[in-house]
């Protein structure tokens, strides 16, 4: 018996595209939506294990204007104070340019900064301690005070 023989036809050089399925799309969508559920619990589950408060006394609070917006010191001071916080101060800061809100720990005690910037749902916290802190977190209110209006 003779096997036949088939032949196949040469491309014609054009790429053949494939048309995306329901079936394709329902798996990169359901992907997408397990990745965006997966990075929302992993960041909820943070505060979790954040660091907490070390010291038993309350922090000093300084407030400074980043934005240039006349008032937005006052009432950041006004809206902390009415959520049990020690503000000490606020003036301006040196330089109207913060387009993001910083929670700064001038003391060593990043818990009670985090705590802070958790209450105020500010993501930027960083530490920068001075041979002689004059107050324990210092906050620069920057061009995103939209939380201020919020709370």
């Amino acid at each position: 018996m003779a096997k036949k023989r088939t032949t196949r036809k040469k491309s014609s050089g054009k790429r053949r595209t494939r048309k995306a399925t329901p079936s394709s799309v329902l798996y990169s969508v359901g992907v997408l939506v397990l990745l965006a559920a997966v990075t929302y619990f992993g960041v909820s589950i943070y505060g979790l294990f954040a660091p907490r408060p070390t010291r038993e006394v309350e922090s000093a609070v300084l407030v400074l204007n980043g934005c240039g917006i006349e008032g937005v010191g006052l009432r950041t001071t006004r809206y902390l104070r009415a959520r049990g916080l020690d503000v000490v101060d606020f003036k301006n800061a040196d330089s109207f340019e913060y387009e993001e809100t910083i929670v700064v720990d001038r003391a060593g005690d990043m818990g009670a900064a985090i705590e802070v910037a958790r209450m105020l749902r500010i993501p930027n916290v960083i530490q920068q301690i001075p041979e002689t802190p004059l107050e324990d977190i210092v906050i620069i209110v920057g061009a995103d005070h939209s939380w201020l209006a919020e709370g």
